[in-house]
């Protein structure tokens, strides 16, 4: 079940706006939580859809397979937000395969049980409506993004996500493979490893998967392109 902590992140979930705090603690009572280690796989693409997810902790990468066997990183998806909703169909598919990244805690959410909810509540069908709508708009702003900011600031504005609210300095290990946040920020390996290195002008010192990042707001600034 999801209580404490979980329990906050899970009530941002756009696809439980539309439901009473009330009908949130019993949803939340029911769901369970699983934890689930890095490189193991969470479902296949073309299995029966049985559940979708929220994460919680941890990266799931998600990927489309190829009619000649090979792998394509499709998303890289983080804490506070759901993958797989839209399979809320009867009979649906995943269309994509989704694997831990790293670590992942993970709300599981039974399509079935949810259906049975959204008759009991049908405010919920208007929650999920937003959650795809939002999806859109997220993606629609990543177009924008992709196509008129440089990979470096693409990159920069991922890992100013990671530093969060904190001043100053700030380091961490890359939280996946480079591969999957490329997929994510829609470029290739190679192009993410050329824009990490010319992030070294505002200083972002990379070393494998350390980031040593020397003044979050000067990183701060370079993604909202203000001047020094």
């Amino acid at each position: 079940m999801v209580v404490g902590r979980d329990l906050e992140v899970l009530r941002s979930a756009l696809f439980l706006s539309g439901i009473s705090e009330a009908g949130l603690q019993l949803f939340a009572s029911k769901t369970p939580v699983v934890t689930i280690s890095s490189g193991q796989i969470i479902f296949h693409q073309d299995d029966p859809a049985t559940a979708f997810y929220f994460v919680l902790d941890g990266w799931v990468a998600v990927s489309r397979e190829g009619q000649d066997g090979g792998r394509t990183a499709i998303h890289l998806v983080g804490p506070g937000e759901s993958f797989a909703e839209a399979v809320l169909a009867r009979g649906a598919r995943y269309p994509v395969s989704a694997e831990a990244a790293t670590d992942v805690r993970i709300a599981r959410i039974d399509t079935a049980r949810f259906r049975d909810l959204i008759i009991q509540s049908p405010e919920l069908s208007l929650s999920i409506i937003a959650a795809m709508f939002g999806k859109l708009r997220r993606l629609v702003a990543r177009i924008e993004q992709d196509q008129g900011w440089s990979p470096a600031r693409r990159v920069a504005a991922f890992l100013h996500r990671i530093c969060g609210e904190e001043i100053g300095n700030c380091s961490f290990e890359l939280p996946v493979e480079q591969r999957y946040i490329a997929a994510r920020l829609s470029m290739t390996p190679a192009t993410f490893s050329r824009a990490l290195a010319e992030l070294s002008a505002v200083g972002v010192e990379a070393k494998r998967r350390k980031i040593v990042i020397s003044d979050v707001n000067l990183l701060s600034r370079f993604v909202h392109q203000e001047q020094p």
